[in-house]
């Protein structure tokens, strides 16, 4: 069987643990945290999570385990058959994970009750600045990010602007979401999702037990 080895706090391993309960692939998850140990090191080159075991090895990076998981597991289908949608859609999610979510995520420590140094507050502020009206370029939201159908892309986005969202209140009182007409909607829709709901649930629990 699959293993799923990360996190519930962590926002790339919710975005793979939905993936997973999404396709209704069978799967275990095993709880470990990202660092720099010899054993982990050893499955995960970077010390990173997530990352999956498979029958033939281990992948790391949440965009490829994706792709490999829609490769190998093609229905319910959440990427375009179209060869050209498709590559729209993980410019999508890339332009997400670069220019919003990494700029954010660099702000993070404000939530464990870091201080946030002004030139970090600086360079993050400018990247959202052209991050966000770019991902309004390039999104359908019509009323998901590709279209009139849930994709990978709307699960990307759902976890990693959730917590991009988080950090940028808390540091620069922003709403990041409301920059980007109709991604308000995109998130609302993806958030009833049952599988959403179970997936939160797990993360809830999971920062109660961090936080004492």
């Amino acid at each position: 069987m699959l293993k799923l080895y990360g996190f519930a706090v962590s926002n790339y391993y919710n975005i793979v643990k939905h993936y997973l309960l999404e396709k209704e692939i069978p799967f275990e998850a095993v709880t470990v945290a990202p660092s720099q140990e010899p054993a982990l090191l050893a499955k995960s080159p970077m010390g990173k999570v997530p990352f999956i075991e498979t029958e033939r090895g281990i992948l790391t990076e949440t965009s490829v385990i994706l792709d490999y998981l829609e490769a190998c597991h093609p229905q319910p289908a959440l990427y375009p058959a179209d060869p050209f949608a498709r590559a729209r859609m993980q410019q999508i999610i890339k332009t997400i994970e670069l220019y919003i979510e990494d700029p954010a995520h660099r702000m993070i420590g404000a939530l464990f009750g870091r201080e946030v140094p002004e030139s970090v507050k600086e360079s993050s502020t400018a990247l959202l600045r052209r991050g966000l009206p770019a991902l309004g370029r390039i999104a359908s939201l019509s009323p998901y990010l590709c279209g009139s159908e849930l994709t990978a892309a709307d699960i990307f986005a759902f976890y990693a602007l959730k917590l991009s969202e988080t950090a940028c209140r808390r540091v620069l009182d922003w709403d990041i979401i409301a920059e980007v007409p109709g991604l308000a909607t995109m998130m609302e829709k993806v958030a009833e999702r049952e599988v959403t709901k179970r997936v939160l649930a797990d993360n809830i629990a999971a920062l109660k037990a961090m936080s004492g």
